[in-house]
């Protein structure tokens, strides 16, 4: 591939070290490598996040459900307790 492009750039410490452990022989390689490797996997990432915030979305109602679930369960222990208190009175009496 032609280099026909030569930029100066300034960069922060913290991208210049992404970028020098990247892979490549020199800056330039890395640099070059590190944009096309993200560049050409931006569509697959894009996918993955939404499939995992859809799974995350399924999840937290699922989670909802079985709290509602728990709520109830617990509800009729509390009741039932009453109840098995009440009859056991009535048998001790």
């Amino acid at each position: 591939m032609a280099k026909t492009n030569q930029k100066c750039v300034r960069l922060s410490d913290r991208v210049a070290k992404y970028i020098e452990s990247y892979r490549g022989e020199n800056f330039s390689q890395k640099l070059e490598n590190y944009v096309l490797d993200t560049e050409e996997r931006r569509e697959q990432l894009v996918m993955d996040w939404e499939r995992l915030n859809a799974e995350i979305q399924d999840k937290r109602q699922e989670l909802a459900r079985l709290r509602s679930k728990m709520q109830k369960v617990s509800e009729a222990d509390r009741r039932f307790g009453a109840l098995v208190t009440a009859l056991l009175e009535l048998v001790d009496s």
